[in-house]
């Protein structure tokens, strides 16, 4: 295999961040986590560094933003469509005897 110059330097220096950077475990765990708030300085740039060696984390994190437009598309999309219905007097009184205990 003829890897040019700059391959294989390129090939060493991932090699050589990837046994020093966190495991990819490590790294779904932060990736999550930044779905929920903002990471630190330090944790973006080991994440982004990861991602740039990982393929694996790195179609992860793609697949986590699909799921997440996709869950929020659907939330709006439901809570349009909803029926804003509320239970009838005849209804409420049903459910408040049962609760009661009577008939």
């Amino acid at each position: 295999m003829n890897m040019g110059l700059y391959d294989k330097a390129s090939h060493h220096v991932r090699y050589w961040l990837l046994r020093r950077l966190p495991t990819c475990q490590q790294t779904v765990a932060k990736l999550s986590e930044s779905m929920e708030h903002r990471l630190t300085l330090s944790d973006r740039i080991r994440v982004q560094v990861h991602l740039w060696i990982c393929a694996w984390c790195q179609w992860y994190f793609e697949h986590l933003h699909v799921m997440r437009t996709a869950a929020r598309a659907k939330g709006d999309e439901s809570s349009d469509l909803a029926p804003r219905s509320t239970l009838s007097d005849e209804a409420r009184e049903r459910i408040r005897r049962k609760l009661a205990g009577g008939t």
